[in-house]
């Protein structure tokens, strides 16, 4: 692995022209699943609470080699988190006119070295919110999984449908590619996508 590539779910290759099975919805590799995480800094973490019950909560993140950091206020997420480690963190976003998303599943345990919290980096992370946070929480990933497809125009004035969706392909480098349009069907639903540990993770 190159000295410079430090996260290790980039020695996933780019997925080689693959045609989309279904209505435009297109799977993302693993690498750029993490490209994209790492581009970004702001997830929805989803928890179960500690009455069983699931929850969501927006978060401010960080990724260092290959693991997700974050900082939490003493509270419910806090509590959630040790005594329901198994987590997932979902980060989306649009780019080329496709919307992305991309679902890290692992587990949460927060850090109690200062070592351990210096090294990774998550003392420079600023918070969007305002509460003090002084709980540093690591998320070592088990499975990374993405889609996207293309966002749809507007619905015409004269009443037509909306512009369709066009078919995709991932091609080598990574992006998507366009090969005539197909119009969507109604009652076409997304497939989910197998959540698979990521090339070569243990």
């Amino acid at each position: 692995m190159a000295n410079d590539d430090p996260n290790p779910y980039y020695r996933d290759a780019p997925l080689a022209s693959v045609r989309a099975e279904f209505a435009g919805v297109e799977k993302i590799g693993t690498a750029m699943c993490w490209r994209l995480v790492e581009a970004n800094s702001l997830g929805r973490l989803a928890i179960q609470n500690v009455d069983g019950h699931p929850d969501v909560f927006p978060l401010d993140y960080l990724v260092h080699e290959g693991n997700l950091f974050m900082r939490s206020a003493p509270g419910t997420k806090l509590r959630s988190i040790v005594a329901h480690p198994e987590v997932a963190l979902e980060v989306d976003g649009m780019e080329d006119a496709f919307h992305w998303s991309v679902v890290i599943r692992g587990t949460a345990t927060r850090m109690n070295t200062d070592a351990a919290i210096e090294a990774s980096g998550i003392l420079g992370l600023v918070s969007s919110t305002p509460t003090a946070k002084h709980n540093y929480v690591r998320l070592v990933p088990e499975t990374v999984t993405g889609r996207r497809f293309a966002a749809r125009g507007p619905v015409s004035n004269r009443g037509g449908d909306p512009s369709p969706t066009p078919g995709l392909e991932i091609t080598s480098d990574g992006r998507s590619s366009t090969r005539g349009r197909t119009p969507p069907q109604a009652a076409d639903k997304p497939h989910p996508i197998p959540h698979l540990r990521p090339w070569g993770g243990g």
